[in-house]
This record gives structure tokens, sequence and C-alpha cells, in this order.
């Protein structure tokens, strides 16, 4: 036995000194005001600076504003690294996952004669990855990442072509420049791992097998085909097992099951997206609330980022069928060679990745951009000459694969016909990068569409050809009722705003600017005209507005106002045979800000999510909706509420809350007192006279204590019987 043990010393000596062949690197620092700070990497400059306390979180009060002059600044990261430390080689790689911004890279000896190892002056696409080689290392090196601001406007003039949006000329996160819904944080930083191997690590897709590890459908396929209506547009889930492209007859043709699809669009879940501890709590959250309101899908919005792997891992557990927008939103692009050949590694890099997913089941060019070219106005805006404007054209149809409408119209769409693009389905846009990219990095074939929506909500054909974003509800101002005669083949976007509630505002908002126009408010509405129109929309079915009600009520109300609109186009969608899935906007915000979104930043569930989780039920009895939906609630009786009510603690920890109406209650609201972000697993319902409900607390935070909170009730018959009507 001894004999055995010195034999094997040696050899167990030997493994432990052997070197990988990859070493990450994670002890950074970066350089404000002539001195050096401890950095995180993955991370931002703004993750940076908060975190040693440079600048305060720009999501608090009006922040936001404060810290601007963080995007026009340079921003420097090194670390230095002894040879002894490296992989073993003479030669060795160093892939950066991915790099936020314009960045200048330099790898130098520490100390010796050579300058410059590696020198790369200009990596400036967020989402390609980038691996460079280098070579004669003496004792150590030293690694500095430079970040230099984005002169859009220098790009433009070398381009000779104003375009509607200058971001469009780097390829950064688009949401991250400011949006409807989130605020504008440029930002730069080493955002995805750093590491040196003496080994390439080529990105392969592994074999997706359909089926598994939770994920329940085979091979999805979505269907597009001319009919007496126009154009369908749904999905098939196959009953064979997922192949190849190659291995199929005619790219497959097996029977299936036809899909109705259920969800939302989803966008980033934070301004400064870094694959951390925080941000994957917040993905198991909202993941595991889209799954238990029942949803079958998400589209990952076309302005945000490529998903982490994270995100299609849980996908994948969850059983959610994930569309996949390419990152190109609300723009044109322009089309000069540097920025086709960065465009056409950001989307053979990105499909390679994420198509080892079987959650993955469309890949769609961009959102909104023939929309945009058709129906916006930028023709007449910008006065582009006849070959401008076929230059555009061209830059559209090399990326995406399709032909613009022959004429602009003005906003908000138009009456005549236009083209549609070149193809539609899986393939679809010939040669265009993103096709080709998918063609020829997808082994698994599934579909790619060139643009969403095929029509913009201003045509006719948005209702009868393909997929829809309808925003007439919203944007123009139309009534909810409009959603019934405007449920188009495939709805992929509409929606309403509303306000988070009271309890997270003061998560926020100072407490002397607890009043609907403060600054801290006013800054967390990002759209110009959103409080103007949740007052109308509020007056016409509640009787209330912003000046009518308290801040409280106010965002009780709104959310309320959000379920019923949003909530009754689902309705419509559902019940229309010709309609085949509504994917509301949006499920998620990427900070605490007044929204389209169902959950807010911090986690809590709005009205909206628990309209959607009824609606969304397999077993939904839609006359009952229909029912419900028949009368205003300005219009409806609100008893004095009654009720009998109680809260108890199970042996677990867990809170539960049990009600029984005396008289008929609306829109029962409860929540903890003091607010622990989470949501009840019944909230916002209604109760007649004699009925009884039961409902659990689900923590944001599973170690919240729960044990010394009290339980408060709202409900519209207390708000209505203390306002005259």
């Amino acid at each position: 036995m001894k004999r055995i043990a010195y034999i094997l010393m040696p050899l167990l000596l030997a493994a432990c000194t052997t070197k990988t062949d990859t070493v990450e690197l994670t002890e950074w620092q970066f350089k404000y005001n002539g001195e050096w700070y401890p950095a995180t990497v993955p991370g931002f400059i703004h993750t940076d600076l908060m975190a040693n306390g440079l600048i305060p979180d720009p999501y608090l009060s009006t922040n936001e504003d404060s810290v601007r002059w963080v995007a026009d600044s340079v921003w420097t990261y090194r670390t230095t690294l002894l040879k002894k430390d490296l992989p073993e080689g003479d030669s060795l790689r160093i892939v950066f996952e991915g790099l936020a911004g314009r960045a200048d890279i330099r790898i130098s000896n520490t100390q010796g004669t050579y300058e410059h190892l590696l020198w790369v002056p200009d990596a400036d696409n967020m989402f390609c990855q980038y691996a460079f080689s280098f070579h004669n290392i003496e004792d150590s090196i030293n690694v500095k990442v430079t970040f230099i601001p984005l002169e859009d406007s220098i790009e433009e003039a070398f381009y000779g072509i104003p375009l509607p949006d200058r971001r469009a000329f780097t390829r950064i996160a688009p949401y991250q420049q400011g949006w409807d819904w989130g605020p504008k944080l440029p930002t730069c930083g080493i955002w995805k791992r750093v590491y040196i191997t003496n080994r390439p690590h080529p990105l392969t897709p592994l074999r997706v097998e359909r089926g598994a590890d939770g994920f329940p459908y085979r091979n999805v396929r979505l269907m597009q085909e001319q009919d007496s209506i126009g154009q369908s547009f749904y999905f098939v889930a196959d009953t064979g097992v997922s192949t190849p492209l190659s291995n199929r007859s005619g790219g497959g043709g097996e029977a299936g099951v036809r899909l109705f699809i259920k969800g939302a669009n989803w966008i980033p879940v934070h301004s400064f997206p870094i694959d951390d501890k925080a941000n994957r709590d917040r993905y198991r959250l909202l993941l595991t609330s889209a799954k238990e309101a029942g949803f079958n899908m998400l589209r990952v919005w076309g302005g945000g980022i490529y998903e982490h792997d994270y995100f299609f891992d849980l996908c994948d557990s969850l059983g959610l069928m994930v569309w996949m927008d390419f990152n190109f939103s609300t723009m044109l692009y322009p089309d000069n060679t540097e920025m086709l050949e960065s465009i056409k590694k950001e989307a053979r890099q990105n499909v390679t990745r994420i198509a080892k997913y079987p959650c993955v089941v469309l890949w769609c060019g961009n959102n909104e951009v023939k929309n945009g070219w058709e129906d916006w106005g930028w023709q007449s805006q910008f006065n582009w000459t006849p070959e401008q404007r076929a230059r555009l054209e061209h830059a559209i149809d090399t990326i995406f694969g399709l032909t613009p409408g022959p004429s602009p119209i003005g906003e908000g769409g138009g009456k005549h016909k236009v083209s549609t693009p070149l193809s539609n389905r899986r393939g679809g846009g010939g040669e265009a990068i993103l096709a080709q990219a998918v063609r020829d990095c997808d082994p698994y074939g599934r579909p790619y569409i060139t643009t969403s929506p095929l029509y913009g909500w201003g045509h006719p054909e948005c209702t009868t050809h393909g997929d829809s974003h309808y925003w007439g509800v919203w944007w123009g101002e139309q009534p909810f009722e409009v959603y019934k005669e405007k449920t188009g083949r495939f709805m992929s976007e509409y929606g309403f705003q509303s306000y988070p509630m009271l309890s997270t505002i003061k998560q926020f908002c100072p407490e002397d600017q607890l009043y609907i126009d403060s600054p801290t408010l006013r800054s967390h509405q990002k759209h110009g005209r959103g409080l103007q129109i949740i007052d109308k929309a509020m007056r016409q079915y509640y009787g209330f507005d912003s000046k009518s009600l308290s801040l409280e009520d106010f965002c009780y109300v709104s959310q309320l106002l959000q379920a019923w609109g949003t909530g009754y186009g689902i309705l419509c969608h559902i019940s229309d045979p010709r309609c085949d899935g509504t994917l509301y906007w949006q499920l998620n915000d990427c900070w605490p800000v007044a929204s389209w979104s169902s959950i807010d930043y911090y986690g809590n569930w709005k009205a909206l999510h628990y309209r959607a989780q009824a609606l969304f039920d397999d077993n939904v009895d839609l006359k009952k909706w229909e029912q419900y939906y028949s009368v205003y609630p300005k219009d409806r009786s609100y008893p004095e509420p009654k009720f009998k009510f109680n809260q108890a603690w199970q042996s677990d920890g867990s809170l539960v809350v049990t009600m029984k109406a005396e008289t008929d209650l609306f829109d029962v609201f409860i929540d903890t007192e003091p607010h622990i972000d989470g949501h009840f697993t019944r909230n916002f319902f209604d109760l007649k006279a004699g009925e009884s409900v039961t409902t659990t607390f689900v923590p944001v935070d599973p170690k919240a204590d729960v044990g010394k909170v009290k339980v408060t009730v709202r409900t519209l018959n207390d708000l209505y019987r203390n306002h005259s009507r």
C-alpha cells in the first residue's frame, strides 16, 4: 500500500503544478483623475465608478443627468500578468468576449525591448468576440484597454448620407443610448470575460436535442402561406426528432401540432447587462414568472443585446420558445465596407453561439427597419437625393434582404400597397448578410425572416399579412376597442403603459418628490406624451386622472388601466381564429420607470401580469371575459367593501392570506407592510359576495423575512366610494 502511495505522489504533484491552457484575466484597474482604482471584469465603467463611490447610482432620483459626462471621457483599464502565470507556449492568444465601445488594445512587455506585443487600435463592435495572437513574451506582460468616446458625427460626415440616428454608425447596444422606457446611459467597458489561451477556442454549436432538458417541443417550424386572407404566420411543433437540415428532405415536412403563441417581448434586464449574480437572479425571477403566467414564447427585441448563455439555458429548462431578433432596431444602417464586415462577423459569431439552444425557434433580421423606412417620414425629413435613397435601399437589402416600399408615406402609415420582402421564409433575404449567417451557422435550419413587422400599423395589410406591431392604441391614442378590428395574423407588439406602485417609486424617488410632476418622476417617464396618454384613457375607462387622484391611487389605477387595455387586446387575439399568437410589449424593465412592462424593475408583478396569467390559461373561459369587458369600470356599481381577512404563516415560513367577500369586491390588491418586493400567487382579482380566495406571498429574495409583515388590502370599491363621480 505504501509503495503505491510513493508511486502516486510524484504524479499527483506533477498534476498540481501543470499549467492550465487557459487563464482568465480578472484582476483589473481603471484610471480616474490620474489615480488607479480596482475594476470588476466583466463590467462597465459606470458599475466600476459606482463601486468605488465616484458617481451616484444613476437609477435614483435625477442622477441619470449628473453622470452624462462619463460617456464623453476617455477610460483606460489595465492588468499585469507574470510569465509564470501564463499558459505554456511562446505564442498565445488573448480573447475578449465582449468590449463595449470603441477600444484601443495594447499588450506589451512590462519591462523589455518589445514596446508592443500587440496593438489593435479600433475594436468597435460590442457584439463581437475578438481574439488576437502575440508572442516574444519576457518576464511579464501588461494589458491595456483604452475606450475612446464615440464620434458618430464624424462617421456620418465620412459616410456622406445623414441617417435618422447616429447610433447606427457604431455597433453598440441601442437601448443604452436612451429609449422611451430606458435611461440615456451610454457606457463602455470590458463587459464579458477576457482570457489568454495557448489554443484556439472555436465557436461551434453543439448538437441540438429537442425535447430534452425540459424543452417540450421537438422541431418548431414557422409557416407562412398565402391564403384567402393574406399571408399566414404560425408555428408548428414537429412530432419527429430534430435533425440537421442536410438530413432532411425539402427542409422538413413532418406532421406537427399547430401552436398558439402566448408571451411578451423581452428587453435587457439592466442598463449594464453583465452576466453577474444580481442579473442572474433577475433572469430567474423574470423567466419563472413568465412560465408561471402561461407563456410559451419570448421575443428578444432587437434593440438590446444578444442575450447571455444563461438566459437561453433557463429558457431551455423552462420550455420557453425564443424568437431571436438580430440587434438592429428602428434605424437605417450604413453599408461602408468596414461596417458590413463587422456586421458579418457579429452575425456569424452570435448565430453560432446561440444555435446550440433548442429554445430558439426563429431568427428575425431587425425590429421595425422596414416599418421606419416606409412609414416614419424619413425621406421628407432628410431630403435624400435619388442616389442616396438608392444606396440606403441597397444597404437595407444587403444586410437584411428586404426591398423597401416604392414610395414614402407619412407618420403612422398609409393606405397604398407596398412591396413585400424578397422572402420571409427560411433562407429569406437571398444573399443578405444575416440570411447567410443563419444558413451557414445554424445547422438545424431554423427560419429567418427579414423584418418585424411585415407592415406598419397604418397599412391595411397589418391585419392580413404576417406579424403585426399594432400601435394605433397608445401612439395613435385610439380606444382599446380598436384591438377587435385590428387583430392581425400574429401580434408581435402592442401594449399600454402604467406606473409602478408607490412602494416601488419610493425605492428611487426622494420623499419630497412624491408627486406626479416632480423632477424625479418626469425623469422616470421617458415617453414624451406618456402621462397625457394615460390620463386620457383613464378618464375614458375609469373616470379619474393624475389630477384627481393621489400619487398612490393614480399608480394603482394606472396598472388597472394597463391590465384592462392590454388584457382586452390579448382577449381579442386568442378569440380570433385568424390570429396565431400574441406577444405583448413588454415583460420587463431595465431600470425603475413608468413603462409597458408587466413586471417592474424590482420584480413586483403589475396587474397586467396577473391578467395575462388569467387569459393565457389553457382553460380560460372566453365568454366570462367577454362579459367582463362589456361594462367600463366607471359604469359599474360599487358597494361598500366588506370582507373577512386572515393572514397566517406556514411551517416553512411562507405568508398565506385568505379573504372571503361579504359584498362584491373589484380589483383587490394585496401588499405587504412594510413592502417586500415580490408577488402574491393571486392578486388584482374580483370576488363576488360569498366567494373566497387564498393567496401565498412569493418574495423576490427567498431569504426575505416575512414573519413580521402586515398585509394591506386595497379595492376599487374604496376608491370610487371615496371620490365623487
